[in-house]
């Protein structure tokens, strides 16, 4: 019911997020209510658009990277995603000249990329603009180490609340560290 699309940007060596969150009007209200936070009003801030219908219209989201390409100069190098339900969402997003690569979400895949990520936040070196839908997420989510010291994201005690927006940030680490030697030469 809540999507997310992050870009994750690198510049000199520091990391920059811009996300946008997506949700379904028909299930607005009884997500207010349910997740106890206003997405109407963080709508009015330009912080999630609202979907028409029952569920998420993926190609709002396609809208929202052309978007930033076409608007804001930003051109995504690779976008990662989700494959659970995506294929037709992938399909759009190639056919729109973006590149996509799967992110299997598991502790083997995500575990480097968080504690990357967790690194950056501890230096300063994620600036993720205080985004507090963002930050709502990272109240939300819990870390699962296996016995091999992997980790993964997880709901906290509160299995309904949302961790989207952490788990797109992890899938763009997860992009990020697949090609930290092409990043590391375009900033050379």
């Amino acid at each position: 019911d809540l999507t997310c699309a992050t870009l994750l940007v690198v510049k000199e060596r520091k990391k920059y997020v811009t996300q946008m969150y997506f949700i379904p009007s028909d299930r607005l209200q009884e997500k207010i209510k349910e997740d106890g936070v206003r997405y109407d009003l963080w709508e009015e801030r330009g912080l999630v658009r609202i979907c028409e219908g029952a569920k998420v219209n993926y190609s709002d989201v396609t809208a929202w990277f052309v978007e930033m390409r076409e608007k804001h100069k930003i051109f995504p190098l690779w976008i990662g995603y989700d494959r659970w339900n995506a294929n037709y969402w992938v399909d759009e997003m190639k056919a729109n000249g973006f590149n996509m690569e799967d992110v299997i979400q598991g502790a083997i895949t995500m575990s480097n990329p968080m504690k990357e990520m967790n690194a950056d936040l501890i230096q300063k070196n994620l600036n993720y603009n205080n985004h507090p839908i963002l930050k709502w997420c990272f109240t939300n989510m819990s870390v699962k180490t296996d016995e091999n010291e992997n980790i993964r994201p997880v709901k906290g005690r509160e299995k309904k609340k949302r961790i989207d927006g952490v788990v797109s940030l992890i899938d763009a680490y997860v992009v990020y560290m697949r090609h930290i030697d092409d990043y590391t030469n375009m900033q050379s």
